[in-house]
């Protein structure tokens, strides 16, 4: 094997290490703890959202535990969607996901509003693809969860969005 040869091979070798730490690191959990803001009564309309805004949720696990995700309404209810890949193994901890179906009680903060609501998952598949391509999305990926978001006390007996 020629000098350059074995270079090139070492090389290809540690940008392959390189490039497998940096992925297995971003599957770890990039979340926060608490959330920080004001808690503010949960208005009966998110319409103020646009098309869609950033927002962190928090879920409780072992300790509180907040998300940066993206809320969305639909005709003023407020929904946040997982990305396709939230039910896969995680190296610590479980996914947000699966904790909000558990225990559907969760805090969100919106521009510096924290909202305490209760999450309804979207498991009807029809309405899951109506609800994303409302979003905006072209194709409802698998794997995508959809959750409805109502105040602890309110009813949430909507079958399809208006």
């Amino acid at each position: 094997m020629s000098q350059r040869h074995y270079r090139s091979c070492s090389l290809t070798i540690r940008l392959l290490v390189i490039a497998s730490l940096v992925l297995f690191g971003s599957c770890g959990r990039g979340d926060s703890g608490r959330l920080e803001g004001v808690e503010t009564a949960t208005p009966s309309d998110f319409r103020f959202l646009g098309r869609s805004a950033p927002c962190y949720l928090e879920v409780q696990q072992e300790a509180p535990r907040s998300i940066r995700v993206n809320c969305f309404h639909i005709d003023g209810v407020l929904h946040i969607h997982s990305n396709r890949f939230a039910k896969m193994p995680r190296l610590r901890g479980e996914s947000w996901v699966d904790t909000l179906r558990r225990d559907p009680q969760a805090r969100v903060a919106i521009a510096g509003n924290i909202y305490r609501l209760r999450a309804t998952p979207i498991d009807d598949g029809e309405l899951r693809e109506v609800i994303l391509h409302e979003r905006g999305y072209l194709y409802a990926w698998d794997g995508i969860t959809v959750f409805r978001f109502v105040s602890p006390g309110q009813s949430d007996n909507r079958q399809t969005p208006a």
